[in-house]
C-alpha cells in the first residue's frame, strides 16, 4: 500500500503545522504523539519564507525532518478569513484572490494555477484545489455563485496539475477538491456531484462545519458524503471537537483537522478519558494525579496536574509543550479506536 493510500482507507487526524511546525513541539515530539499526517498552509508559506525558498531547502518535509504525510491547504479559507480582517486588504475575483500583506506591504495574487504551483514547491503529498470560501449565512444567489466559481477553479486546478506536472500518475501526489454550498444541502450535493464528474482523489467539506450555535451541520455534511465515492479521501475540514469527530466519522468522513486541539492546550483546556479539564483552575494546584491516568504520553507518565498548573501559571513554555503533547496523543488515541 502506498503511504498516501491510508488517507483513503483509514481514519486520520492531522494537526495544523501551518508554517511547518506544530507550535511548541519538535518534530520528534510530534511523531511520539502518534501523528501520521499534518496540514501546512499555502498562503502562510507563500508569504514567508516563500515557496521558492522552501523548494530550494528540499521541501517542507526535509526542512522539518518529517517522514509522515503532508497535506497542504490551498489557502482559500485563509484568504477568506484574512481579507475580511481589519489588517489585511484584498478581494476575491474570477481569476483568484489579490491581497496585501500587513507584514511587509507586498501584494500577492493566488490563482487556481499558482496555488497548485506553490503546493508542488512546498512538496506536499496531498494538494487541495483553490475554492471560493465564504461565510455560512449566504443567500441562495451568493451560495450558487460560490459553488459555480469553486467548480471552475477546481477544473482549472486539475487541468494545470495534469498538464504541467503529469497528475497523480506521474507525481504520486493526490489532488483533492473542496465542496461548497454554504448551508444549502441541495447545493452541497450539486457541488459534490459536479466535482466527481471532474474526478479527484478526495472531496473535502469546505466552509464552516458548525452553525452559529456550535453544532455540527450534519445535513450538509451528509449531502456531500451521499454523492462522493467511498474509496476516496473524505475530509471534514476543521472538525473538530472529539465528539464531532465521532459524529463526522459516523456520517462517512475519514480525515480530520482542527486548530482546537493545540490551541486549547496552550490555553489550559486538556482532553481526558473522563472529560475536559481546565489545568489553570485553582483546584489543580495541589492535584498530584496525572492529567489522564489512562494516557501514556510523556506528560502523563512523568508529571502531575499540579506541576502543569504551576508551569502554566508562571508562563513556562514547558507547560505548553506538555499540554500540547497530551492533547495530540489523546486525539490520536481517539482515532485509533475508530481504526480498530
Amino acid at each position: 500500500m502506498k503511504s498516501t493510500d491510508i488517507l483513503k482507507k483509514e481514519y486520520i487526524f492531522m494537526p495544523d503545522a501551518t508554517r511547518g511546525a506544530v507550535r511548541y513541539l519538535t518534530t520528534k515530539q510530534l511523531v511520539e504523539t502518534g501523528t501520521r499526517a499534518i496540514v501546512t498552509n499555502t498562503l502562510h508559506l507563500l508569504i514567508h519564507p516563500g515557496p521558492d525558498t522552501v523548494e530550494n531547502l528540499g521541501g517542507i518535509k526535509k526542512m522539518m525532518g518529517w517522514e509522515g504525510l503532508v497535506l497542504t491547504d490551498s489557502g482559500g479559507f485563509q484568504v477568506f478569513s484574512l481579507i475580511h480582517s481589519k489588517k489585511w486588504k484584498g478581494k476575491v475575483h474570477e481569476n483568484g484572490a489579490t491581497f496585501k500583506s500587513p507584514r511587509e506591504g507586498n501584494i500577492y495574487e493566488l490563482t487556481p494555477e499558482s496555488s497548485i504551483d506553490i503546493q508542488m514547491k512546498i512538496g506536499s503529498d496531498v494538494l487541495v484545489c483553490l475554492d471560493d470560501c465564504r461565510k455560512t449565512d449566504l443567500n441562495r444567489y451568493e451560495a450558487e455563485e460560490s459553488v459555480e466559481r469553486t467548480l471552475k477553479w477546481a477544473k482549472r486546478c486539475k487541468d494545470h496539475f495534469e498538464k504541467k506536472y503529469g497528475g497523480t500518475e506521474k507525481t504520486g501526489k493526490l489532488l483533492t477538491s473542496v465542496v461548497q454550498g454554504a448551508n444549502y444541502p441541495e447545493l452541497r450535493a450539486k457541488c459534490a456531484k459536479s466535482l466527481v464528474e471532474i474526478g479527484f482523489d478526495g472531496y473535502n467539506f469546505g466552509g464552516f462545519v458548525v452553525d452559529s450555535e456550535g453544532r455540527l451541520v450534519e445535513d450538509e455534511m451528509s449531502a456531500v458524503i451521499e454523492n462522493v465515492p467511498k474509496d476516496t479521501i473524505r475530509y471534514a475540514m476543521g472538525v473538530g471537537k472529539p465528539e464531532d469527530i465521532l459524529k463526522a466519522a459516523k456520517i462517512g468522513y475519514n480525515l480530520f483537522d482542527t486548530v482546537l486541539v493545540t490551541r486549547n492546550a496552550r490555553h489550559g483546556t486538556l482532553y481526558t478519558s473522563e472529560g475536559e479539564i481546565r489545568i489553570g483552575n485553582s483546584e489543580m494546584s495541589t492535584d498530584t494525579r496525572p492529567v489522564d491516568p489512562n494516557c501514556s504520553c510523556e506528560c502523563c507518565k512523568n508529571y502531575s496536574r499540579a506541576y502543569i498548573h504551576h508551569m502554566m501559571k508562571n508562563n513556562e513554555a514547558v507547560a505548553l509543550t506538555l499540554a500540547t503533547i497530551h492533547n495530540l496523543t489523546y486525539y490520536q488515541s481517539l482515532i485509533n479506536t475508530l481504526n480498530s
